[in-house]
């Protein structure tokens, strides 16, 4: 004997076998169901049936029963360690990338104390950048014109 579930989308079936006619509606478990008609089932590889023996469900519980006979399971209590998470500190650095988006740039600008200027683009951003990081160089710019 098996238990027989019905995995299916049809309303009804049907199936006959070992003098008898047993009926499913989806998801319905019929329990006692003959090894003739079971068989058929096992041997349907549509998935449409799930096949447990009557056997195979005794032989496991009988297992687990004799398993916390034969060693019982002590639970210890699980102390949880309490999680520390270091705060992220983000570094300014004085690393300036003219790739970034206009929105990174604007960060590395505020990092610095700096006010950034909406009508700002990054091309500005990045000469004002160079000139923030160099300004020796800009100098020595000014005095050739």
């Amino acid at each position: 004997m098996a238990t027989v579930t019905y995995n299916g989308s049809r309303a009804y079936v049907e199936y006959s076998g070992a003098g008898i006619t047993l009926g499913w509606t989806p998801q319905r478990t019929v329990e006692n169901v003959p090894e003739e008609i079971a068989g058929k089932m096992r041997i349907d590889t549509s998935g449409l049936w799930t096949v447990v023996d009557d056997e195979s469900v005794k032989v496991k519980t009988q297992t687990e029963e004799m398993a916390k006979v034969i060693d019982p399971v002590v639970e210890e209590p699980v102390v949880e360690e309490p999680v520390v998470e270091e705060p992220v500190v983000e570094e300014a650095s004085d690393a300036f990338d003219p790739n970034w988006t206009r929105n990174e740039m604007v960060k590395w600008f505020k990092a610095r104390g700096e006010s950034v200027p909406r009508t700002s683009t990054k091309a500005t951003l990045t000469a004002r950048a160079e000139a923030l990081l160099n300004p020796a160089a800009e100098e020595g710019s000014e005095g050739d014109e």
